[in-house]
């Protein structure tokens, strides 16, 4: 263990699976959860990782330089770390996911992305400036397994062994190999995170004729299409978000609107509900989630609002106190768990469900976005003065019980 590197200490109720890492204060940043572990940035250049069960602390890296952990990926057998990163670079170091030891570094190149497929690291560009490059790297060795180029690489996904490309088209490349398995379709690929099914994947063709899509991951064909009707869509121009039960989301980054539908099985769209920000609310949407029979939107003016789908038209503002008096007086941070929405500020950080505050807990830590842990656990940070310590907190998401 080196000495410079700060002690670490963790209390840990692993029956229940609370725990809270201690640290001296201005150590501990932003955490990042993969799989069973949580990735903890220490001191600006080391990473630990903690087993997110039992609270116990695997590893604490070697100094890097300059890392990125929040951009970090799990492939089989290593941590892949961005280091030196800057606009469109990025170096990278590779970790040993059971010691913490360095297994490989590569030089900053304008391949700054990244992705885990299995036992290959996925490397890409997307910038505007250049073509769009990409390489398979050995997650072990570091070595170089295969290299492309296309016009433009627009979106990536894994679907387990293969890397499946909106460029232009889309199309899947085997991620050991790199060669080209099919090439069928058109659209936007949509972010993956609900459905866990290695088998297929969603993609949307908006306009006149907007279409949902469920493909097979193995051939690109769809399985089952859809539609849309457009006057439905009109005050919408992004693709909407996955959410669980089949259901689709739309809404818009500076927008007033959002809109659910059921899509699972159905050729055609069924609204389940249609929701606005009044017009008295002079703001309008930073971000929009929906968990449950809840839809929940964070504005600008660092107000949450929330209704229940289906329910009434206009989305009212939740009053962030809970029953001891506690309060989150200007959130600007939301995250969605599978049952709560967690929302935080500077000063503390809050759980809702079924538009009800639960709890807020005291942190007084700038940038500090609670991050689920399955459907019962929560992550945040917090400060403590006396002793003047960084915590990183497990805690119970229903109750907000936390080990001090």
């Amino acid at each position: 263990m080196a000495e410079d590197r700060p002690p670490l200490t963790i209390k840990s109720d692993a029956k229940n699976g609370l725990w809270t890492l201690s640290a001296p204060i201005g150590t501990l940043g932003q955490p990042v959860l993969v799989g069973g572990t949580v990735y903890v940035p220490v001191s600006d250049d080391r990473i630990a990782a903690v087993d997110a069960q039992e609270g116990r602390i695997r590893w604490c890296s070697e100094a890097l330089t300059k890392p990125a952990a929040e951009r970090l990926v799990c492939a089989d057998g290593a941590v892949v770390v961005p280091v030196l990163r800057e606009h469109g670079r990025s170096g990278f170091t590779a970790l040993d996911v059971s010691t913490g030891k360095v297994l490989w570094t590569r030089r900053k190149s304008r391949l700054y992305r990244a992705a885990a497929a299995g036992s290959t690291v996925v490397l890409w560009n997307d910038t505007r400036e250049d073509s769009a490059q990409i390489a398979g790297v050995d997650a072990l060795t570091g070595e170089t397994l295969w290299e492309d180029e296309f016009e433009r690489i627009w979106g990536l996904l894994v679907r387990g062994d293969r890397v499946i490309l909106d460029a232009g088209g889309f199309r899947a490349l085997d991620a050991r190999t790199g060669e080209e398995l099919w090439d069928e379709g058109y659209g936007s690929l949509l972010g993956q995170d609900g459905t866990g099914d290695a088998a297929v994947f969603h993609s949307w063709s908006g306009g006149a004729f907007a279409r949902l899509f469920v493909r097979a991951a193995d051939t690109g064909k769809e399985l089952a299409t859809t539609r849309f009707r457009e006057r439905a869509l009109k005050h919408f121009s992004r693709a909407p978000a996955l959410v669980d039960g089949g259901r689709v989301l739309f809404s818009e980054s500076f927008g007033r609107r959002v809109r659910i539908f059921a899509c699972a099985g159905l050729d055609r769209a069924e609204s389940l509900g249609s929701h606005r920000l009044g017009w008295w609310r002079f703001t309008s949407f930073q971000d929009v989630v929906c968990v449950g029979d809840w839809v929940y939107g964070l504005t600008w003016r660092h107000r949450l609002h929330a209704a229940e789908v289906g329910g009434r038209r206009w989305l009212r503002r939740l009053r962030m106190t809970d029953a001891n008096g506690r309060a989150v007086r200007r959130p600007t941070e939301i995250a969605a768990g599978p049952e709560h929405v967690f929302v935080g500020e500077k000063e503390s950080v809050a759980a809702v469900r079924d538009g009800r505050v639960l709890w807020v807990a005291a942190t007084d830590v700038w940038d500090n976005p609670p991050i689920p842990l399955g459907a019962d656990r929560v992550l945040f940070r917090s400060t403590n003065r006396k002793p003047s310590q960084d915590r990183l907190h497990c805690a119970d998401a229903e109750t907000g019980r936390r080990l001090s």
